[in-house]
């Protein structure tokens, strides 16, 4: 009776605990985050952080929160570790022995001997458990000169819910700082003592940042801050670098020089020289966090055949001047982000080089090829061109054009061997295979399956268009006396965005690629005494986010079916998830696409 009693006892203190855990959803929650930045009279800088975390499940310390790690460079900062410790669910403490503070060098770094000296240390927390709360406290001390500018960028939201943030700066009271709160409303308490004045931004009660499809980064809170008086002040210093002065080696001019030789025309110059540089030149994914935004110069990322992003994209307007193009390095700016009033350069997200080819600008990135302009990918951004020779800041505003995939095509089934026909196309946007299609007509045969001829109609970098032959067997299957044959859809649409459902109790936002029209018409043949076994098919939905249409039917041998969908907005709200999920089921729909037939009894 007593064992039974023990037992009857663990299991409801058990069921209490669990319980209580279990109120608090996620896996882990910040109790408390204090993030804390201090300019010093001398130059140098301070960061600070204390966390306390509460672990919630075994995915939280086992896969989580089980470590920490902080990057630093030892040659300009100094990290001291204040406290780190375990309070475990009994109250018990457990301290973080000395064997399990150990320094690495940062996996991004791994390749990049310029940047070897970087040391990761990588704090493995002890006393690990479900109801278990890591205590962590260090600072992180940064020399005078380690970057031009005091400025910041703080993504307020965590991965898991927070009671308690604090995003406290510090600097000399005869200063000024200058910053951009964004996605949510706040304002910061200020206080000023006789030689500093502190700058708090407080957060209570906060849900985490979900990794959902279409989260976009630049909707998530946000902070912003720097002591440069404007975005001029942080931006002449940084592009006063050497590297930005865009000077070649004899082996880089001979490099462009056998190119030169090699192809015809400035467009296919610039892409071949661009393919170069992002297949033969290495990538680093430092940040420029991590490189103090520092940048070596183009004759050290060549020499060295590799660089970080920044680098790459530096190298690549030296060796496009050096083409005799028109060529500089433009920073890629979140529209929301960017603000002349705040000198954090933070905001510069990406790179890319904005050319100029026969009278026309492109921008090309230096680590990644596509297929057309990158600029038509780059609604709702900026671009800042980096150059240490104008006068003021330039920024460019791309065109947010429509991306459309229009196809409408006529075929003959022959005996369910294969199919025959001709398809007429037409892509705009991001979706017109510009630059390949410039450089060879041919590439469009592999746009659809099957094709066997193409007559190029239009050929510009808003609009291309053509005329395919269409022949391809082994495109039906059969299952006993019923045919099923798929619609083709591009490769390049809607469906290629990985996007199925809307998430149970998702809040965020909904940020979609980009603006698309899609439209497939099919007419096609059957053989003679077949019929069409999919039902008949007429939808129609046009609401405020977009419409579909889609139709099937039969009409004596001829089988007539249309899907069309056109998106009028890139942010779905909260408010509209109802109306967009109309319009995406009916899209998504297999039985849409798919037409079955049989032969007639």
């Amino acid at each position: 009776m007593k064992s039974l009693t023990i037992y009857l006892s663990f299991f409801l203190s058990f069921f209490i605990i669990h319980n209580a855990l279990s109120q608090e959803a996620g896996d882990a929650v910040y109790n408390t985050l204090i993030q804390e930045y201090t300019l010093n009279d001398d130059g140098s800088t301070d960061y600070h952080e204390y966390k306390e975390i509460k672990l919630l499940s075994h995915m939280s310390f086992h896969r989580l929160y089980g470590e920490t790690f902080v990057i630093y460079d030892p040659q300009y900062q100094e990290l001291k570790i204040n406290e780190a410790y375990t309070i475990m669910a009994d109250g018990k403490k457990v301290v973080v022995p000395d064997n399990a503070f150990n320094e690495v060098l940062p996996r991004d770094a791994a390749q990049a001997a310029p940047h070897n000296h970087l040391r990761e240390m990588v704090i493995t927390h002890t006393g690990l458990e479900v109801g278990a709360t890591i205590y962590l406290d260090y600072n992180l001390k940064s020399k005078p000169g380690y970057m031009q500018t005091f400025m910041g960028e703080e993504v307020i939201r965590e991965i898991i819910p927070t009671k308690e943030k604090q995003v406290i700066i510090h600097i000399p009271v005869d200063m000024e700082l200058h910053y951009k709160v964004l996605n949510i409303r706040t304002a910061p308490g200020i206080t000023e003592g006789k030689d500093t004045k502190t700058f708090t931004f407080s957060f209570k009660e906060m849900a985490e940042s979900t990794g959902e499809w279409g989260t976009d980064a630049s909707l998530l809170p946000r902070l912003f801050f720097s002591t440069a008086k404007d975005l001029e002040r942080a931006y002449f210093p940084f592009v006063a670098q050497k590297a930005f002065t865009y000077q070649a080696s004899s082996a880089m001019q001979n490099a462009v020089n056998k190119l030169k030789e090699e192809t015809k025309g400035e467009l296919d110059l610039a892409l071949a020289i661009q393919k170069m540089v992002v297949n033969e030149v290495g990538s680093w994914n430092l940040s420029l966090r991590h490189t103090a935004f520092k940048c070596r110069t183009p004759r050290e990322v060549w020499e060295s055949n590799a660089g970080t992003h920044l680098e790459k994209t530096v190298l690549m307007a030296t060796l496009l001047q050096e083409a005799g193009l028109s060529a500089v390095p433009v920073a890629i700016i979140p529209e929301k982000y960017y603000d002349r009033n705040v000198g954090s350069l933070y905001m510069m997200k990406d790179f890319a080089v904005q050319v100029k080819s026969d009278g026309e600008f492109f921008y090309l990135s230096a680590t990644h090829l596509h297929n057309q302009d990158l600029a038509y990918g780059l609604a709702n951004k900026k671009m800042l061109i980096l150059d240490g020779a104008i006068e003021s800041l330039r920024t460019i505003d791309p065109v947010n054009q429509r991306s459309e995939i229009i196809c409408e095509a006529k075929m003959v089934n022959h005996d369910n061997e294969k199919i025959s026909g001709e398809m007429n196309v037409k892509l705009t946007g991001s979706a017109n295979p510009y630059f390949r299609l410039s450089q060879d007509t041919s590439y469009a045969k592999k746009l659809v399956p099957g094709v066997t001829d193409v007559s190029l109609s239009k050929l510009s970098p808003n609009e291309s268009a053509f005329t395919l032959e269409l022949e391809k067997s082994g495109i039906f299957k059969e299952y006993n006396d019923y045919i099923f044959l798929q619609l083709f859809e591009s490769g390049q649409g809607i469906a290629s965005w990985g996007f199925t459902y809307i998430e149970t109790g998702r809040q965020a936002p909904i940020k979609l690629r980009e603006l698309i029209t899609e439209i497939y018409r099919y007419t096609i043949e059957l053989p003679e005494g077949y019929q069409l076994v999919s039902p008949p098919i007429s939808v129609d939905i046009d609401n405020p986010v977009g419409s579909v249409k889609i139709n099937l039917r039969q009409e004596g041998n001829l089988i007539y079916a249309s899907r069309e969908i056109h998106l009028k907005q890139d942010v779905i709200n909260y408010s509209e998830f109802g109306l967009f999920t109309q319009i995406w089921e009916a899209w998504m729909n297999p039985v849409s696409k798919e037409i079955v037939f049989t032969k007639a009894d």
